[in-house]
């Protein structure tokens, strides 16, 4: 064993002796710094993973529910909004008449109705339309394998 005498302590502390181990620094075990980064560095990007996982799966938005069905009465609030709707304009087409005068809405429609710009614009669309009607035959024919009668 090693003696504890001042004199020796002192020597040893200034010179390592062959066989002999300063018991007040012990030596560092050898440690590879480059390993320890990448083991933290892949734990890192590990966790990082799934933590984007498990982003990626919850629900971040909360689902809302409505349940219709038997005495849920949407029909009835649809109803009641209506009837609100109609009943704040209940009587007031007298009072339209004498504030407009002759420029009375349901007036002005009628008359816009009967013009003859507007029958002539209706009278277009009604011959637009037996023309689309005939192309879609002669479309759907070829669609069934005709051909085109040749001159």
């Amino acid at each position: 064993p090693p003696s504890r005498d001042p004199e020796l302590i002192s020597f040893r502390a200034m010179v390592k002796i062959y066989g002999t181990q300063n018991e007040e620094t012990p030596s560092a075990p050898k440690q590879n710094v480059t390993k320890q980064i990448a083991v933290v560095a892949g734990l890192i990007g590990l966790a990082l993973v799934v933590c984007c996982a498990l982003v990626a799966t919850a629900e971040l938005k909360q689902k809302r529910t409505v349940l219709y069905g038997l005495g849920s009465a949407e029909e009835q609030d649809a109803d009641n909004a209506i009837a609100t709707t109609f009943a704040t304009f209940d009587g007031q087409d007298e009072w339209i008449e004498e504030t407009l005068e002759g420029e009375y809405y349901v007036e002005l429609f009628e008359e816009i109705a009967e013009a003859e710009e507007t029958e002539e614009a209706i009278d277009e669309v009604k011959v637009a339309i037996d023309e689309a009607k005939n192309e879609h035959k002669i479309l759907e024919e070829f669609a069934m394998g005709a051909d085109a009668p040749l001159e």
